[in-house]
């Protein structure tokens, strides 16, 4: 989705323990059945085209905001990324995450809890799949 203006989230939508974009209700599908649009909480990556910058955030509908089609809102934090300004002219696209790209966003997000925890799930994860090989090792071998 291109995206031309970008609209100020009010301050409770705002904030890392967040981490929304609000979009026109035109651009979301609550049913989850339609792939043309977004759907209610799923991860988009909003890119902007100049420099290569982007951010992780999470769909929402409009939520009485006035958003037109091509437009979304953000937070202070990710319209700072992105190194645009509101309501000004921007060339910025919306798109679904990859895997990858979520699991990296946690892996560097700003929140140092959240990344913290990550970082000990990933390394919890190899410790136990090299114990359990360590466990098994002497019946393969033996």
């Amino acid at each position: 989705m291109k995206v031309e203006t970008v609209i100020r989230l009010p301050m409770e939508d705002s904030g890392l323990q967040h981490c929304i974009v609000r979009l026109n209700n035109r651009n979301m599908d609550s049913t989850r059945k339609d792939r043309n649009r977004f759907f209610r909480r799923e991860p988009l990556v909003i890119v902007n085209k100049a420099d290569g910058s982007k951010v992780l955030r999470y769909a929402m509908g409009n939520s009485g905001l006035k958003i037109c089609k091509n437009a979304i809102g953000l937070d202070y934090d990710a319209v700072d990324a992105l190194n645009v300004s509101y309501k000004q002219e921007v060339d910025l696209e919306v798109r679904r995450a990859k895997r990858w790209e979520i699991w990296h966003w946690y892996w560097q997000h700003p929140d140092q809890s959240v990344q913290l925890s990550i970082k000990l799930g990933v390394a919890g994860a190899v410790l136990g799949v090299m114990g359990f090989l360590t466990g098994v090792a002497p019946y393969i071998l033996g």
